[in-house]
């Protein structure tokens, strides 16, 4: 019984963690991690993220002063906006990848970047008006479909989106972000056999990649492979320590965790 409420309850929080982006945010302040284990290990990222927060800064100063001199440079605005985004500051981010794009507008570059972060800030028509200035400058450029395909399922068109990851996989070949989208179509479809092929092949084809291993783990956890599940997003928060979502659904593991980090 202790088990079906427990299972229960995750689902809840499954729903709330799959399909999740791969915004760098760290846990919310006065969260409440699920064992001791966790919280160490959150206090350690904690620490090292006080570190380097103190070094963004600095960069965020230097960067505003090399502008002011250069407010022409678009690569600057593009360094900027991912200094702010790293700082956790989204809003200031955004803008200043707008002002790279008004100023770059061939560089698909800045534009999957307007894109991605306007995706993860849930701001739509950007994220689709950039993904589709980057079509125009390079209409082979999988990293927009596979964005455009995530719009689609955030927005539930589950056709739309495969229509948008086969074309990011004619472009693109095997890429790990092209299979995870294929494998949150399936998931979101209910077809979790088929969503945890593709996120397999997501890890093989871009083993230093994070999210295969938090999608994978999202699988294990519906199967109730907690162990696995386990296993898999330590592994996604080794290649990415500050992210969110692997340390969300850590905490929602029964307390039965190991105590290694």
């Amino acid at each position: 019984m202790t088990r079906t409420l427990w299972l229960a309850g995750l689902t809840v929080a499954l729903c709330t963690l799959t399909g999740c982006g791969s915004a760098d945010y760290l846990l919310p302040a006065g969260s409440q991690p699920g064992s001791a284990q966790v919280a160490a290990d959150q206090q350690a990222v904690d620490q090292r993220y006080s570190a380097v927060q103190f070094n963004l800064e600095r960069a965020i100063t230097t960067e505003e002063s090399a502008l002011v001199k250069d407010p022409g440079w678009a690569d600057g605005y593009s360094r900027l906006a991912q200094l702010f985004w790293d700082a956790n500051e989204p809003a200031a981010a955004l803008a200043e990848a707008h002002r790279a794009c008004d100023l770059a507008p061939h560089s698909v570059v800045d534009w999957n970047n307007l894109g991605q972060m306007a995706f993860s800030m849930h701001r739509w028509a950007t994220a689709e008006s950039a993904y589709k200035a980057s079509l125009e400058q390079n209409p082979a450029g999988w990293q927009a479909d596979v964005g455009l395909g995530q719009l689609d399922l955030a927005r539930h068109h589950p056709t739309a989106a495969q229509s948008e990851a086969q074309a990011a996989l004619a472009s693109g070949g095997p890429q790990g972000p092209i299979y995870a989208l294929y494998g949150q179509i399936e998931q979101n479809s209910g077809n979790w056999n088929a969503a945890a092929s593709y996120y397999r092949n997501a890890i093989a084809a871009n083993p230093q990649w994070w999210q295969g291993y938090y999608d994978m783990g999202v699988v294990d956890v519906h199967w109730g492979e907690i162990s696995e599940a386990e296993s898999n997003i330590r592994q996604a928060l080794r290649d990415s320590p500050q992210s969110s979502a692997p340390w969300m659904l850590l905490q929602s593991l029964p307390q039965t965790i190991s105590a290694q980090p």
